[in-house]
Order: structure tokens, then C-alpha cells, then sequence
């Protein structure tokens, strides 16, 4: 029987060590977890099958996370408003602020602010999730966060999937049966239509002044609020921009829910039947 090529790795079949051609054989990508891998469809099939059993075993479910707006929130410090230029002199006395030049071609800095209760967060969902990161960013933009958010590899281990591995987020690249897996994101239409049944829609974190505030307009706003009303711009954006609760904000309240997620999936004797897209949309 000839070699149907399952495992791919830089051009080459890993069984007949013969060379594929990977369009047309219709491979998908895995670089991610290894340098040059490729699998065959059917293949990547079989092995979200194993993973399902795997999960019910071990009663652990999948869970896959975005990152900006999920996770963190970022801004090029060139942009920061006036109200916010002091936070560049707090990030060496503060755990949930970094500043790095490493993420833009440019090498521009930004300024990047964890969400309040991610730390409690990933340690949690841990105990019932394996982890995944799919956010649509090159790879060094997505180490540079993850080496914040987990050093030791202790939650996503090479499941950090980015745009050098797809233009659309699709489940197809996570190693996991769509039945016992969830998506939690800020956005939605990232996401290939048919994976959107998965997931989990949090708020959106934005610590900082959005860019769409920088629009002529706001600034016009901005002068009638300085000149006919004397406000202080600097002091009024310093006050009103707050931080989201820790103790009920956009994680604490997404973690209660995949809590109760992972619950009610693994009551009952019946396995076949279990789904977690009927509990996120009953």
C-alpha cells in the first residue's frame, strides 16, 4: 500500500521519507509545535480523537485564548495620552506594567497593561483546561506577553499559535476535539465562522485611550472641554480612566463560568453525548 504521507516535516514524509507537495496534498501546518511540521487532514483527525478520550480520562477539557483585549491591553508609548505619560515612570515599581521595544518593526516602545486577576486566572483554568493561545500577531509579539504571563512554559508549553501560522483564527490548528473545547476572546469575527459556536465572548479589556479617540473631532472636543469650560484634559483623563475589578471583572467572571462549564459537562454516565457548545448556547 503506498504511503499516504500523514506526517510531513519540511517537505519530506516522515515514514516513506519520500517528498511532498504540500498543496497539493492539502497539509496543515503545525510549525508551531514543530520547526517545518505538516499533517494530513485525516490524520490531524484521528489524533483529535485521541485527545478526546484523553480529556474524558483526565477530566480536563481545552481551552483556547486570545490575548490583546483578552488578556492584556497595549499601547505605543508614542501615543499615549497626556493623562497617561505617568504610567511610563511606574512600570519598575508595578508587576502588571512592561514596556518593550522587541514587538514592533519599528522598534517603537509600548506600554503593556495585564488585566486584574489574569495570574489567578491561568492558574485556575489551569487545573481544568489544557491551554492554547491563538491571537493573530507575529511570533515575537505573542513571546514577549507569554514570557509575562507564563515563564516556565507551566500553561501553554508550545501552543502558541500566531499569523505565521494562519491568517484566521480556525480550530482546525488546535490539537483538540471541538467537543470538549472552548474559545474565550474579545472578538468574534476573528474567528472562522463555524468555530464561533465554541466560544466564549469576554468584554474587552482597554485600559488606555482608544485610537479612535485621535480623530479631529475628539480633539475639537477636547479644545471646547479646555477653552469654554476650563477643564484640565490632563487631570479629567487622569481621573476617569479606571481599572477593571479583579474580584468581578471580565476573567473573574469568565473563570466562574468555565467553571461551571467543566462541571456540568462531566455530570451524567453519558460520554458520546457530551458537548460543551450545548452549555455555552442551551
Amino acid at each position: 500500500m503506498p504511503c499516504v504521507h500523514d506526517i510531513v516535516r519540511n517537505g519530506f514524509c516522515s515514514q516513506c521519507r519520500s517528498v511532498v507537495a504540500t498543496r497539493s496534498n492539502a497539509l496543515i501546518p503545525f510549525s508551531y509545535l514543530v520547526n517545518g511540521l505538516e499533517l494530513r487532514p485525516e490524520f490531524v483527525g484521528a489524533m483529535k480523537r485521541q485527545v478526546w478520550i484523553k480529556s474524558l480520562e483526565d477530566k480536563r477539557l481545552n481551552l483556547v485564548l486570545g490575548l490583546r483585549g483578552t488578556l492584556y491591553d497595549a499601547r505605543r508609548v508614542s501615543l499615549l495620552s497626556d493623562g497617561e505619560k505617568y504610567l511610563t515612570g511606574e512600570v519598575d515599581s508595578r508587576s502588571d506594567l512592561w514596556r518593550s521595544n522587541k514587538v514592533f518593526q519599528d522598534h517603537s516602545e509600548a506600554l503593556f497593561k495585564l488585566r486584574p486577576f489574569v495570574h489567578e486566572f491561568l492558574r485556575e483554568a489551569n487545573k481544568l483546561f489544557k491551554m492554547h493561545v491563538f491571537e493573530l500577531c507575529n511570533p515575537k509579539h505573542a513571546q514577549e506577553v507569554i514570557s509575562l504571563l507564563d515563564p516556565h512554559g507551566t500553561y501553554f508549553e508550545k501552543r502558541i499559535i500566531t499569523n505565521r501560522d494562519s491568517e484566521m483564527k480556525n480550530l482546525d490548528l488546535v490539537l483538540a476535539d471541538e467537543r470538549g473545547l472552548v474559545i474565550l476572546d474579545d472578538k468574534n469575527g476573528y474567528w472562522w465562522p463555524d468555530d464561533v459556536t465554541n466560544l466564549l465572548e469576554i468584554v474587552p479589556y482597554h485600559f488606555f485611550k482608544r485610537e479612535e479617540n485621535d480623530t479631529w473631532i475628539m480633539k475639537l472636543v477636547d479644545v471646547f472641554r479646555k477653552k469654554l469650560l476650563n477643564i484640565d484634559i490632563d487631570e479629567s483623563d487622569a481621573q476617569e480612566r479606571g481599572d477593571e475589578s479583579a474580584e468581578d471583572g471580565g476573567l473573574a467572571n469568565a473563570l466562574a463560568l468555565l467553571k461551571e462549564v467543566h462541571s456540568k459537562f462531566f455530570d451524567g454516565d453519558d460520554k458520546d453525548s457530551r458537548d460543551v457548545r450545548a452549555l455555552l448556547f442551551p
